[in-house]
């Protein structure tokens, strides 16, 4: 396994990471917050064939990011030539309310921290200065009417606007999928009304969250993949036409049909 570290800030930044091995290798590569627990910003399976370059997001970042690469077929191999490159951040000129904003001010810092502060089975809850957002931070969700442990993330009260997630699922997640999941759910009921959508429309609310997350310059790959996983549980013939249209949505938002880059 190979190590390095990197002085990020809390800086908006992406970090172009060139490796080079011999021969053919396929590696697992992430960035997290050094020294805390379930903090990745990011996490890659790849190939590398003598070198192979990458690229890493973060529109937030820690003070210190460590940089782990580890061949999954050797994990004692430590045969890698690593070059970090900061460059400027890929993201996009968005507009948003002050809903929009002041929910970010919640959502950004609780999924940097989320992953190693501590739950409760009634919740633990996050808010921000005005209190108009509420994370409700569970161990895992459960069904009220009865006490089932239920497979879903995160889930959102229509009525009280409440956010309720689940540290179970959550500390699986890189700090972009939960950003992705937080602003599903704060869609469906701070977005949705606004264009004349129903509060339970799900496209709607994946739309919606989309514009934010990839205007803030998070990464594609941990949104799809997030999604993906969720539906993989409820595969419906809903969930598959969702998975279709997030697809469409995001490569015409990478080809500047609704954002211009900055």
């Amino acid at each position: 396994m190979y190590t390095t570290e990197f002085e990020s800030n809390n800086n908006k930044f992406s970090l172009l990471i060139t490796i080079q091995s011999k021969g053919n290798k396929k590696v697992r590569i992430w960035a997290e917050d050094r020294g805390k627990k379930n903090s990745k910003y990011a996490d890659r399976l790849i190939e590398i064939n003598g070198s192979r370059s990458i690229y890493f997001s973060f529109p937030i970042s820690p003070k210190n990011l460590k940089i782990c690469i580890v061949n999954i077929d050797d994990i004692k191999d430590k045969d890698f030539q690593v070059t970090l490159l900061e460059t400027k951040l890929r993201d996009f000129n968005i507009w948003m309310d002050e809903d929009t904003i002041d929910f970010l001010g919640l959502s950004l810092p609780f999924s940097q921290v989320c992953g190693f502060e501590y739950a409760t089975p009634k919740g633990r809850i996050f808010t921000n200065k005005d209190k108009k957002f509420k994370i409700k931070f569970m161990d895992v969700i459960r069904d009220y009417p009865s006490g089932a442990i239920m497979k879903t993330p995160a889930r959102i009260g229509h009525k009280s606007g409440r956010i309720e997630v689940s540290k179970a699922a959550f500390d699986k997640y890189t700090i972009p999928m939960r950003m992705a999941i937080l602003l599903h759910e704060f869609s469906h009921v701070f977005k949705n009304p606004k264009i004349n959508l129903e509060i339970s429309n799900e496209i709607g609310a994946d739309i919606n969250a989309l514009y934010v997350y990839l205007g803030l310059g998070f990464s594609k790959i941990d949104a799809i993949t997030v999604y993906a996983n969720v539906f993989l549980k409820a595969q419906t013939k809903g969930n598959v036409e969702r998975m279709r249209k997030i697809m469409d949505y995001i490569n015409k938002f990478e080809e500047e049909d609704f954002a211009y880059k900055n």
